[in-house]
């Protein structure tokens, strides 16, 4: 099949997404090899595996941010990178996202509420209040765990039918966990 589908093609009915013999190489480093699988729809999974295991390589690949090296990812039946029809279904919350220098808590959520089409505002207003994230302040002076709460807050929200969360929980102390 070919690197650059963007039309969907025959998948089982609940399978959203789709790895058949994935291999990501950077330089002498293989951080995936020839990995294939399937994720159900209406399931949450969970990817263990030590550092440098190739956890967040895989979360890469599957949003369209990075090209495997070999194999295919269909995500929704096509090919997700530069795929627009496919990324608005899909969320992708990183342990470190970079935000603009100046921007505010209350600026990374009105991006959010216009580049996400399936944002539950209702959703993020109760996380924002559990969490206890106060929206005027610079999303660079923020800790590490109101930052992670920040991710948690978009990713949720965003109610994508396929969300990735990439270390989410750092630096979230055990209240903020539950």
């Amino acid at each position: 099949m070919s690197a650059t589908r963007t039309e969907p093609v025959s998948i089982a009915e609940d399978t959203v997404v789709s790895v058949r013999g994935v291999t990501m190489r950077f330089g002498s480093v293989t951080a995936l090899e020839d990995v294939s699988f399937d994720l159900r729809a209406n399931t949450i999974y969970g990817l263990l595996g030590r550092n440098g295991a190739g956890k967040t390589t895989l979360m890469q690949v599957l949003t369209g941010r990075q090209f495997p090296t070999s194999g295919e990812v269909l995500v929704h039946g096509a090919v997700p990178h530069e795929n627009a029809r496919v990324l608005r279904d899909v969320s992708f919350v990183k342990e470190s996202q970079p935000y603009p220098r100046e921007y505010k808590v209350k600026h990374v959520l009105c991006a959010a509420r216009h580049l996400m089409p399936h944002w539950e505002e209702e959703v993020a207003q109760q996380l924002l209040r559990d969490f206890d994230l106060p929206l005027d302040r610079r999303v660079r002076k923020l800790s590490r765990g109101m930052t992670s709460a920040l991710g948690v807050v978009l990713g949720i929200a965003s109610r994508a039918p396929l969300t990735f969360f990439d270390e989410p929980y750092l630096g979230l102390d055990a209240v903020a966990r539950q």
